[in-house]
């Protein structure tokens, strides 16, 4: 080890062993702990704890973290509170399975005090810590081998999985997937120049202890594999990427694979793991060293009391799903792959390399490269000259094809809207055939009524009777809604715009097409910020609008996307209903077979329907709803398979308002949409 770095680890060795040994005889002895002499720094450390609750506890997944976590960024610290600082790596699992249960943990030894966590970026995270002096950290072991280096960190605890008879492991490593059907991948030999897709490349993790696997088998790691790719949207981008060939090779956290096929997310036939090594962490399979994972740690800010607290709360802890917090924090082999990598603290030995000889001397390369290309300029510059006749000839041939290709397509469009504009005549028409048929309908529907309510019956027998009628009446009532806006279009008079709840305009949808349409599919309703997964918990969208419109439009999509998908053995619509940027915004998918690119070009035809028994006036009657609410209606192409409408739609002011107010009070719990999808 070199001698600049072994000081401040050998600093490390004996501070955290009083912690640890306060430990191990408050979880022998199970009695409350005895009080701390006060200080000044620290007002409420007198305040005696039991670890009996902790030892007990239950791991409560549905808590939301704007109810145990109070952000320190906005909130000032008082003595005695816990102040952490959290590793933000781009997903919330380790937040949610780590944190979390450490900060409930906390909260139920020492309910006087409050909890403060800070979370923050892995690329600033060693600055900020120290600029804001905050005591305790949850980082990874990369991370943590910086901050001892950087500040004098001493690791406290590593989370590690535990095994049969009760042995501990290392619970962080990486492992290799790749598509079932690609029977030549299986090695790390095979794997020579693939493409991986990486879960995420923000920290010390994966795509490193996989370079570590690289170097200690002899081989070079900057040139093995063709390209590590990071996926933004980690796991799921990581699966699709090398199922749909975009990548050869997936690389995702220990235990992930085993995890997703466990709880039903992805076939434990479509994927096969790749250069497994033997042994591992209990029965997760993995491709690289197994190292260890995420660590508590604290600085010389944190109070004496603080760290004996926070030791032994988190060895008191519980079991959860296989992991614990262990005292065994041996972070050499950590160091020495971010040292043989030239990684974080140890970037200093590039510059004893070629490598670090050209960026010493960019400038002057920069230098010499731009005068090369100078005189490659010049010298290409008359051929050049030379082509651009015939660039000019070849523009002029496209342009008249292009001109030629609009035409073709203005015919089309114009054939399109005649035919619509018959349709609409020949629409009137039948509006005001069936007006007379309807009142008719709708007078012995009454009269129904009375003879029910006088007919000697049953009360039971009379209300069944009722029920029917009363159904009749509404379904004829909608139609002569619908026949009178079919009308009030031909007149080219329509109803004025008024507050309505879309949420409830999407449930009478989905009623009616379950109730009423023979081909349909089971429809889902995806839970989100206005659609529950129990109809009595949906919140109100309200927009400006007319209901009935609203409700053709969405029951046209429903309809289309059922139709879509009623070929398919595991055929389903799914809906939700989201508000991004002032607007509500409503996704109806479904997974039907793919279009081709013709076809799904035909969905931003002019009365083109992409069903054989289609009029092609369903989509310019939706477009024509959206327009006139001031709205977007637009599709994707997903992935694999299927189609997703989207429909946006302008929020009132005052349900903004109101949820601006819902947003200060509590956490963002928005996500972006997936960008995977090919949009129109």
């Amino acid at each position: 080890m070199p001698l600049r770095t072994a000081s401040p680890f050998l600093k490390t060795l004996g501070r955290p062993l009083g912690a640890f040994v306060l430990a191990l005889l408050v979880g022998a002895a199970g009695a409350p702990l005895f009080a701390a002499e006060p200080s000044a720094a620290d007002g409420v450390s007198a305040a005696s704890f039991n670890l009996a609750d902790v030892r007990s506890m239950q791991y409560q997944e549905d808590v939301l973290a704007n109810e145990l976590v109070i952000d320190e960024k906005t909130v000032p610290a008082h003595p005695g509170d816990f102040v952490f600082a959290i590793e933000e790596t781009g997903t919330n699992e380790t937040y949610l399975r780590t944190m979390m249960p450490l900060v409930e943990a906390l909260r139920i030894a020492s309910p006087e005090r409050r909890v403060l966590v800070r979370r923050i970026p892995s690329r600033e995270f060693a600055q900020s810590v120290k600029a804001e002096k905050i005591p305790f950290v949850l980082a990874t072991s990369g991370t943590m081998v910086s901050l001892m280096d950087e500040l004098g960190a001493v690791p406290l605890a590593v989370r590690e999985r535990t095994l049969t008879g009760g042995r501990a492991a290392a619970a962080a490593g990486g492992l290799l997937i790749v598509d079932a059907k690609r029977r030549e991948l299986g090695s790390l030999a095979s794997l020579k120049g693939a493409r991986v897709a990486v879960e995420s490349t923000v920290s010390f993790g994966p795509w490193q202890w996989l370079m570590g696997r690289l170097i200690k088998e002899g081989l070079d790691p900057e040139n093995y594999f063709a390209a590590g790719e990071w996926r933004p949207h980690d796991v799921p981008d990581v699966f699709n990427a090398v199922l749909s060939g975009d990548a050869d090779a997936g690389l995702v956290s220990l235990c992930t694979l085993e995890r997703m096929e466990r709880e039903g997310f992805i076939d434990p036939t479509v994927f096969r793991p790749a250069a497994v090594l033997p042994g591992g962490a209990g029965p997760c399979r993995s491709s690289t060293p197994v190292l260890p994972d995420w660590t508590i740690g604290y600085l010389t800010t944190a109070q004496s009391d603080a760290v004996r607290r926070v030791a032994a709360v988190a060895f008191s802890m519980p079991e959860r799903d296989g992991w614990r917090w262990g005292t065994r924090v041996d972070l050499s082999e950590v160091r020495g792959l971010m040292q043989a990598l030239h990684y974080g603290f140890y970037a200093y030995l590039d510059e004893q390399t070629v490598k670090g000889f050209v960026k010493r001397h960019a400038e002057l390369f920069l230098a010499l490269a731009a005068l090369f290309a100078f005189v490659v300029f010049h010298a290409l510059r008359s051929r050049h000259l030379v082509r651009v006749r015939t660039k000019d000839l070849e523009a002029a041939l496209a342009e008249k094809t292009r001109m030629e290709e609009e035409a073709r397509v203005s015919r089309e469009r114009l054939s399109a809207i005649e035919r619509v504009g018959l349709l609409s005549q020949m629409s009137s028409m039948f509006a005001h055939e069936l007006k007379q048929p309807l009142s008719s309908l709708s007078n012995y529907i009454g009269g129904l009524k009375l003879w029910n309510a006088r007919r000697p019956t049953s009360d039971a027998d009379r209300a069944m009777a009722e029920g029917a009628l009363e159904a009749m009446a509404e379904e004829t009532a909608r139609i002569t809604s619908i026949v009178n806006r079919v009308r009030g279009y031909a007149k080219r008079s329509t109803e004025p715009l008024k507050p309505c709840d879309w949420t409830a305009v999407i449930r009478r949808a989905v009623l009616i097409v379950e109730r009423h349409d023979a081909r349909r599919v089971p429809i889902l309703t995806a839970p989100g910020e206005y659609l529950a997964a129990d109809p009595a918990d949906d919140r109100p969208a309200m927009v400006l609008g007319d209901q009935l419109e609203l409700e053709l439009l969405v029951l046209n999509l429903i309809r289309n996307a059922g139709h879509a998908a009623a070929g398919e053995r595991d055929g389903f619509v799914s809906v939700s209903l989201n508000r991004e940027d002032g607007n509500f915004v409503l996704h109806v998918t479904d997974n039907g077979p793919k279009l081709s690119p013709e076809g799904f070009a035909r969905l931003t035809g002019y009365g083109d329907s992409v069903k054989q028994e289609g009029l092609g006036i369903g989509l310019s009657i939706c477009r024509g709803i959206a327009d006139r609410h001031g709205g977007a209606l637009r599709f994707l192409q997903l992935p694999t398979r299927g189609i997703c409408a989207e429909v946006t739609i302008e929020a009132l002011p005052d349900e903004e308002e109101n949820d601006k107010k819902n947003a200060d009070g509590g956490a963002d719990a928005s996500a972006p949409s997936p960008d995977r999808t090919k949009e129109i």
